[in-house]
This record gives structure tokens, C-alpha cells and sequence, in this order.
């Protein structure tokens, strides 16, 4: 995945900081989508509840699981009802699971790029008319596409943690024993 340098950064960077500035600064008022990837969930959780006291007012939080299907005209009806359901004075939306957006990649194409599809590109159209900070939370980095990175204001990522105290208390937290996350692994 190529990423744009100038708007993808790493969580508590400098660049982190400068979010929160500019975050600060919108009153939530002001469109602006803003990307939350990768596995560290500790920190991810962190920054979500960072932005959440931020605001005035309780966030709307939509699960992307519950509206995005394989099916297009369902999943476009579906998008149309929940961001109509939005109130127009509402100074967050979040996001959850927007890997949901990307599909399944099957492996049956000479293709290594897994392009967007449309109930994707739907959905970043339409959240254009929201009128405050959006926030897309991605589970997992190698869900994220370039659709999505190019569209959004600023994408923040949470790499797992790097010392090793951190990392085999990350591991285990993580560790699954009977079931899988079933996603899609992007092929390098």
C-alpha cells in the first residue's frame, strides 16, 4: 500500500499533535474525514476517546458491519438511510469496522491491487455532505486502500507496540485459538 507522506502519520507524532490542533480549532462544524488504522487497539481506543472529549455533545457511532453488503443497491439504501438518520447538529461520526467497505479479496485475478469497490467509493462520496469531523476506524492496516488514503484529511496509524514487555502482552491479547477474524489479506 503507497501511502501520501503528507497526510499519513504515526500515532503521538508531531504530525498526531497537529491533528488535534486542527481538530480542536474546526468547533465540529467543518467536514474533515480522518483515518484510525491498525491493530494496536490499546491506542487506537485511546485517540478515539481523545477526540470524543474534544467535542460537545455525544459522537454518532455506526457500525459499517450493519449497513455495508456484498450487495450494491442494498448497501447504498442502507448508507442513505443511516447518514439521513445523522443529526444535522452532530459534532462527530464515527465510523467502526470500515474494512467492511473494502470487500473480500479472492484471489482469482491477475491483479495484486485490490481496487475499491462501488459500495466504497458510495460511501466516501456521500460522506462528503456530513458537516462535521468524520472518523473511519480500520482493525486492521492491510485493510486500508488507497481510495480511502487519498480521500481522507489524515490517516493516523497504530503499529503494534515495539518493546518487547509490549509486544508479548500485545500478542497474547490477540492470540486466537477457535475462530478468525475472516479478512482478507491484501497479496504483496
Amino acid at each position: 500500500l503507497v501511502m501520501k507522506a503528507e497526510n499519513t502519520f504515526q500515532y503521538n507524532s508531531p504530525k498526531y499533535k497537529d491533528l488535534l490542533k486542527e481538530f480542536r480549532q474546526n468547533d465540529g462544524s467543518k467536514h474533515m474525514l480522518i483515518v484510525f488504522a491498525g491493530a494496536f487497539d490499546t491506542n487506537r481506543n485511546a485517540a478515539v476517546d481523545e477526540l470524543k472529549r474534544e467535542i460537545i455533545g455525544e459522537p454518532v457511532e455506526i457500525d459499517l458491519t450493519e449497513i455495508v453488503t456484498p450487495y450494491e443497491e442494498e448497501s447504498y439504501a442502507q448508507i442513505d438511510a443511516r447518514l439521513n438518520d445523522i443529526p444535522s447538529d452532530s459534532s462527530l461520526v464515527i465510523f467502526r469496522n470500515a474494512e467492511q467497505l473494502n470487500g473480500v479479496y479472492t484471489a482469482f485475478s491477475a491483479s495484486i491491487t485490490k481496487y475499491a469497490p462501488p459500495q466504497e467509493k458510495y460511501f466516501l462520496k456521500k460522506i462528503k455532505d456530513i458537516n462535521c469531523p468524520v472518523l473511519l476506524e480500520f482493525n486492521d492496516l492491510d485493510q486500508l486502500d488507497q481510495t480511502v488514503t487519498r480521500t481522507a484529511d489524515s490517516v493516523v496509524l497504530f503499529n503494534p507496540p515495539s518493546s518487547l514487555l509490549e509486544s508479548i502482552a500485545w500478542k497474547i491479547k490477540n492470540l486466537h485459538v477457535h475462530g478468525s477474524r475472516f479478512l482478507s489479506p491484501r497479496p504483496h
